[in-house]
């Protein structure tokens, strides 16, 4: 996929978001300015940044501006290209947090009974004139590391109502 501009400056965001905090994201792969686009991979066409480190962060940039934000392989956070950078400094920063969806002994119990010990939300928010929070399930899977158990739990509050419509 030939990078546009808009791509070039989001890759570049996010390499600047992940040196300031010491962090070295992998190369990301060229794009041949000679080669056509592949008629295939059209609008949701993909480029990787790769921010690797505790937590791991992944970024694919899609060519419609709707990206995706994998954290630790197991959450994958649907984000607007205006928030992407902003979303990978909370996550950097340390200030994402878990949002519980079980309470209590039954709601551990029925974590347990679905494979899944820690049924929660990963929770973003990015600040601004009107703060904007971006939320997906948080899916242990074997491997996963320790960094989503231990994020601090968020306040009580509506869960579907955080995320923003697009």
């Amino acid at each position: 996929m030939a990078l546009d501009d808009a791509t070039q400056s989001a890759v570049r965001a996010l390499w600047e978001v992940a040196t300031r905090h010491g962090r070295e994201p992998v190369p990301v792969p060229e794009a041949d300015p000679w080669e056509d686009d592949d008629p295939l991979d059209g609008r949701r066409a993909w480029v990787p940044v790769e921010i690797p480190g505790v937590p791991s962060v992944v970024v694919r940039l899609h060519r419609d501006g709707e990206d995706l934000v994998v954290v630790e392989d197991v959450v994958e956070l649907d984000v607007p290209r205006r928030h992407t950078a902003a979303v990978v400094q909370e996550l950097l920063s340390g200030r994402a947090r878990r949002r519980l969806r079980a309470r209590g002994f039954l709601g551990h119990l029925l974590g347990i009974a679905l494979h899944n010990p820690l049924p929660a939300d990963l929770v973003v928010t990015v600040d601004g004139p009107e703060p904007t929070s971006y939320e997906a399930p948080v899916v242990l899977a074997p491997g996963t590391g320790a960094w989503l158990a231990t994020l601090a739990t968020a306040a009580t509050e509506p869960s579907s109502g955080d995320r923003p419509a697009g």
